[in-house]
C-alpha cells in the first residue's frame, strides 16, 4: 500500500484518486474548490479543501510524509508555484500534469520528478490503435519503444516461440498472449502461437509496425 496526494479534483485528478484508492492505497485528495471536494470525498481516505498555491497549507498537509504527490492543476502558474513549494517541502516523488510541452518542460524545471501529459498520450495511443487493424492496445515507454497487443501475424501461427526466434530475428520481446478477456504470461520458448489468440509484444516501435501489418 502506498501513500499518496492528488492535489486537485479535476476530471483527472479525481479519478486518478478514485482508483489508486481502489486498488489499496491510502489517498489524500486536495483541491479548493469545496464542492469538489464534497462530491468525491467519499472516493477516497481523506480529503482536504484550501489553496495550495499558499506555501503553509501545503506544509500543513505533511507532503514529505507521502510516497508520492500528484499535481493535477490545470493552471499553469498554480502548477509551477505548487510544484516548486513541494520541492522545497521536502516531497519525496513528484508526478505533475502537464496541458502543453512548455508547461512540462517548466514543471521538470520547478522540480516535478515525472510529468505526464495525459491528452497527449491518449491522443497518441487512439492513432496507434486505430492506424492499425492489427493493433488492440497500446503503452508507451519512451520515444521509441512501446508495449503492444497485436494480432498473431499468420506466418506465426502453429510455430513455437523458439523456432521463429522472434527475438533476434526481428528484435522483439513477446511477453503474453491475451486468450478472450485474460492475459497469460508467456514463460517457455515452446510456446506455440495460435490464431485465436493476442500477443503482448515489447520493443522497438517501427519493428512491431513491421509485423502488425
Amino acid at each position: 500500500m502506498k501513500s499518496v496526494l492528488v492535489i486537485g479534483a479535476g476530471k483527472f485528478g479525481h479519478h486518478l484518486a478514485e482508483y489508486l484508492c481502489e486498488m489499496g492505497n491510502d489517498v489524500m485528495l486536495a483541491d479548493e474548490n469545496e464542492k469538489l471536494i464534497d462530491e468525491y470525498s467519499n472516493q477516497v481516505t481523506t480529503a482536504e479543501i484550501g489553496d495550495f498555491t499558499v506555501k503553509s497549507n501545503l506544509a500543513a498537509l505533511g507532503v514529505d510524509d507521502y510516497d508520492y504527490v500528484f499535481v493535477c492543476i490545470g493552471d499553469f502558474q498554480d502548477s509551477l508555484v505548487i510544484v516548486d513549494y513541494l520541492k522545497e517541502l521536502g516531497a519525496s516523488c513528484i508526478v505533475a500534469k502537464a496541458s502543453s510541452l512548455i508547461h512540462e518542460k517548466f514543471l521538470l524545471k520547478n522540480g516535478a520528478d515525472k510529468v505526464v501529459y495525459p491528452e497527449r498520450d491518449m491522443a497518441y495511443r487512439m492513432a496507434v490503435e486505430y492506424n492499425s487493424s492489427s493493433v488492440f492496445d497500446y503503452f508507451k515507454l519512451s520515444e521509441d519503444t512501446g508495449i503492444y497487443e497485436i494480432s498473431v501475424p499468420d506466418t506465426w501461427v502453429g510455430k513455437s516461440l523458439a523456432k521463429i526466434n522472434v527475438r533476434k530475428i526481428h528484435g522483439i520481446s513477446v511477453i503474453a498472449y491475451r486468450y478472450e478477456d485474460r492475459i497469460y504470461a508467456i514463460n517457455s520458448p515452446d510456446y506455440v502461437f495460435s490464431a485465436d489468440e493476442h500477443i503482448i509484444v515489447m520493443g522497438d516501435k517501427n519493428y512491431i509496425k513491421k509485423i502488425a501489418k
